[in-house]
């Protein structure tokens, strides 16, 4: 039960690993049947894509799980704690106001190539682009969750704190 339940908590980083897994070895025995063997894949570049994008909106939602995400915090480490949290609450609602943006023009574009399958394995591209909405969704709700364990410790601290003063007095 347990085992289930880690696949379950860490599906994103076990598809966005085995995705670029797969991206890695078909990209070199397509490097090898190109300039060794003379007889390129036909079906590379389709393949390459579709595991790719699935790499990088999955691995997305690692990122913001683990705190992997590109940041600049050098003004953010000089401010005081309450400023710190108005901070972290302003760059959390623009981020989440940017992610449902791009999802919704990732649900947008999933929708408009419902007709559109790929030349070599006939896979439909809404199946490629899903995972656009899907990633940006698990982002969302990954940086959420961040935030609010965040939150939490911050308040508990404040908390704490204020009783170790409350007893000193």
């Amino acid at each position: 039960m347990k085992k289930i339940r880690a696949i379950l908590e860490n599906l994103d980083a076990v598809i966005s690993g085995v995705s670029l897994t797969i991206v890695v070895c078909i990209t070199l025995a397509g490097v090898v049947m190109r300039k060794v063997m003379g007889q390129p894949f036909a079906w590379l570049e389709e393949m390459q894509l579709f595991f790719f994008i699935w790499t990088i909106f999955f691995g997305g939602s690692v990122a913001f799980r683990t705190g992997g995400q590109v940041s600049i915090d050098l003004i953010a480490n000089r401010l005081k704690p309450k400023a710190r949290r108005v901070l972290d609450m302003f760059d959390y609602i623009a981020t989440v106001l940017i992610l449902l943006y791009l999802c919704k023009g990732g649900y947008d574009l999933m929708m408009s190539v419902s007709g559109k399958v790929t030349p070599y394995f006939k896979i439909s591209y809404t199946f490629i682009d899903m995972a656009a909405p899907i990633g940006i969704v698990l982002m969302i709700l990954q940086y959420t969750l961040m935030i609010v364990k965040e939150f939490k410790g911050s308040w508990k601290m404040s908390d704490d704190s204020a009783k170790k003063g409350d007893e000193s007095l």
